[in-house]
């Protein structure tokens, strides 16, 4: 009887253990074979994984279905993505947990305003070997934003063209009907050469908004700082004087810059073209330069009719003029300042304006310091991976 009662009592605990464990078997059955589930690995990243991460090149990391990041490329671990060694971010996980789901890759073109530097992406996710995911971030913000750029640019530089275009062919008409006046035929042949320059002005500023866009760093020497700042006040002696300003320039002595002469030259005569076209007679221009610990900072300021505060934002845009009557009639194309901007930018610097409206305005250009590891090359003043290996082992099908 004994027996028959330990046995009973037995066979009721066993019974009521199976219907507390069966539950709990069957979610980590599910947990360990669904491919809608999410598994830690375990084991050690594979070194053809961090390869292939790394053959990338751009914004690139591995992380385990959790989203708990094993592997981020040096660039990618500077997006605030990331909350300790997790991946945060809900539209990257979501990319990831599709990729891990479905075991095939999944691609997105995305928009973001979280993604720091990165604005728009081709963004794709690639399980990894049964245990992990290969996320890539391709980063398409500045080559689609240099095909707005040429967009715009391209409708803005056929209107600019149609105007001088337009009017030489008016004059010409009027030339021909006044040929018999000479009165007449001064006035117009004068327009006509008004204009021929400007279309000159027009197309020699093109040229070299074109050659800003397009810095080549590998033709950058150190330059003197000293060099630039005269050979751009140079040349406008010739038009100050005539206007009655001051040109003044003070740069410290043996100060230089890592980048390209002739360029640097030109961003900073565009800026005093700027200065002494929109100062009044009388007053004076200052072009200044100074270094900081780690920037030489240029400076041309005037004491014209200054810039409002809704158009200081919108000067460096191409062809965007404050005041378009002035701009024409002192020859502006509305390219300077956009060719200063790339300028500067293309040297890894910026440019800022402060100004105020009937005070004057000061624009800046700071330029980084050369490195202590860069030719020391002093310019004087100017006259005038393919496949890898394993990698089919490692893509899930």
């Amino acid at each position: 009887m004994p027996e028959a009662i330990v046995w009973i009592a037995g066979a009721a605990l066993g019974a009521t253990l199976a219907l507390i464990a069966a539950p709990i078997l069957s979610w980590l059955l599910r947990r360990t074979s669904d491919g809608d589930r999410w598994n830690e690995p375990d084991s050690p990243l594979p070194e053809i994984a961090r390869d292939l991460a790394g053959a990338f090149g751009g914004y690139a990391m591995i992380m385990t279905p959790q989203h708990r990041v094993v592997y981020t490329s040096a660039l990618a671990e500077n997006l605030p993505v990331f909350q300790g060694t997790k991946l945060v971010h809900a539209g990257l996980q979501e990319l990831a947990h599709n990729a891990w789901r479905a075991g095939e890759i999944q691609s997105r073109r995305l928009s973001f305003n979280d993604l720091g530097p990165v604005a728009q992406a081709d963004v794709r996710a690639t399980r990894l070997a049964g245990r992990y995911v290969l996320l890539t971030v391709t980063d398409l913000t500045a080559t689609l934003r240099s095909r707005q750029i040429r967009h715009d640019f391209i409708a803005n530089i056929g209107h600019e063209l149609r105007t001088p275009v337009t009017a030489v062919e008016l004059i010409a008409s009027a030339l021909a009907a006044g040929a018999e006046d000479a009165a007449t035929v001064r006035h117009f042949a004068n327009r006509l050469t008004q204009e021929s320059r400007r279309l000159a002005r027009l197309t020699e500023d093109m040229m070299a908004l074109a050659k800003a866009q397009d810095q080549d760093s590998s033709r950058f020497t150190q330059v003197s700082v000293e060099a630039v700042l005269a050979e751009a006040a140079a040349r406008h002696r010739t038009t100050a004087e005539e206007a009655t300003i001051a040109v003044a320039v003070a740069a410290p002595e043996g100060a230089t810059v890592y980048g390209e002469l002739d360029a640097l030259v030109t961003a900073v005569d565009n800026l005093i073209a700027n200065a002494v076209a929109y100062s009044p007679p009388g007053s004076r221009v200052d072009v200044n330069a100074r270094v900081d610990a780690s920037e030489v900072v240029i400076s041309v300021t005037d004491q014209g009719i200054g810039i409002e505060p809704q158009d200081q934002e919108r000067v460096f845009e191409r062809f965007y003029r404050t005041d378009r009557a002035r701009s024409r009639r002192t020859g502006g194309t509305g390219l300077g300042l956009a060719i200063v901007r790339n300028t500067v930018q293309g040297h890894g610097g910026r440019v800022t304006v402060n100004s105020e409206v009937g005070l004057g305005s000061t624009f800046t250009i700071r330029l980084p310091r050369p490195a202590h590891s860069k030719p020391r090359k002093a310019v004087g003043k100017s006259a005038t991976r393919g496949g890898h290996r394993g990698y089919d082992r490692l893509v899930a099908g």
